[in-house]
């Protein structure tokens, strides 16, 4: 089975077994009754979510079978995944994890890297280019991604870019 993050265990958060979950999704994947997996030295645990809340920019849940403290506590720092069966088929747009590692080209057909890895801030999203050991942001938006393939994405590159 594959897995994909959608977010990171930061601490606990009371004596309930509450855990405060920085998020790595667009994607309500904590709703009560979600099932998610825990990546705890190297195995993926079966949770299911039981009760989640808002928490400023984080969320803050509760699995079933785990709300005690007492058993919470060994999850800190591990990272939560949704198993690719239980993702959405998207209708347009794509999934992050389908971006990361894919080959950027510009629009003369000129190889400018890999992605390395995607940042949301508030201007926009961004995908980070491995270009040359150097990381290149570049807005994921129409003005700048001309086209994405199962091989590559290209970019309208402008001067200065890379």
């Amino acid at each position: 089975m594959k897995y994909f993050r959608c977010g990171k265990i930061l601490k606990t958060h009371g004596i309930k077994g509450d855990l405060k979950i920085a998020l790595y999704t667009d994607f309500n994947r904590f709703e009560k009754g979600n099932r998610l997996y825990i990546k705890h030295n190297d195995e993926y645990i079966e949770v299911k979510v039981c009760k989640s809340s808002d928490f400023g920019n984080y969320k803050l849940v509760a699995f079933e079978g785990l709300q005690d403290i007492n058993l919470v506590e060994k999850y800190h720092s591990d990272e939560i995944f949704v198993s690719e069966e239980d993702r959405e088929e998207l209708d347009e747009g794509y999934y992050y994890s389908e971006l990361f590692d894919k080959k950027v080209i510009n629009q003369n057909k000129e190889n400018r890297g890999i992605v390395r890895d995607i940042q949301e801030l508030p201007q926009a999203v961004y995908i980070i280019v491995d270009y040359n050991g150097k990381d290149v942001m570049v807005p994921f938006i129409d003005e700048f991604i001309m086209d994405v393939t199962d091989e590559y994405i290209m970019v309208n590159e402008i001067e200065g870019l890379f």
